[in-house]
């Protein structure tokens, strides 16, 4: 081990280990008193210097600029589309395939509570048997969620809103926890 090793350390019990301690101090038999040694000045420590303030790149100021935007999202059942918008101008638009007469999909203002890439439902199955596959979910009120899904060109889902892999792939990407999302008749 080290230079003041003097065999394993004793055991104290309740699991503490002693362990030497050593110290610049002396003691002065004669007198019972103890003389600290002579303080040494410190070493100086080499430091780098930091680096010089770079400006911001694009990447960072893309993210800040992303980040500021007003981000919407509305569903239009009647119309069987959606309509993304960021600072009021529209930025994509698509079709979608809601919920089929006995399964609606709700109508109101909610706001994206969740998003999960990967989602699989804990409710419905697929053709299969298994429980279905919902990518790029974002939940937006309660068991509802906006998800890539078939598009049959008519309301045909069990309450989701489903959209084409591509769009389902961008809103997942843009829209962030607490966004608007519209849905209307």
């Amino acid at each position: 081990m080290g230079e003041y090793d003097e065999g394993p350390p004793a055991d104290v019990g309740l699991g503490f280990i002693a362990l030497p301690v050593t110290t610049d101090v002396q003691s002065n038999a004669e007198s019972d008193e103890i003389e600290a040694a002579p303080a040494r000045p410190a070493e100086p420590v080499a430091s780098e210097p930091l680096p010089a303030p770079t400006e911001p790149t694009t990447d960072t100021l893309t993210a800040d600029a992303d980040a500021a935007k007003r981000r919407s999202l509305t569903i239009s059942l009647g119309d069987q589309a959606f309509e993304y918008k960021e600072d009021e101008s529209v930025v994509r638009s698509g079709p979608i395939s809601s919920g089929k007469p006995g399964n609606p999909t709700p109508t109101g203002r909610f706001k994206v509570l969740s998003k999960d890439e990967h989602k699989v439902s804990s409710r419905y199955t697929n053709q299969l048997g298994m429980q279905a596959w919902m990518p790029y979910s974002i939940q937006f009120y309660g068991h509802y969620f906006l998800h890539e899904g078939w598009l049959p060109g008519y309301p045909d889902s069990h309450g989701c809103v489903r959209v084409g892999e591509k769009d389902a792939r961008f809103l997942f990407e843009r829209l962030r926890i607490g966004d608007p999302v519209l849905v209307v008749n």
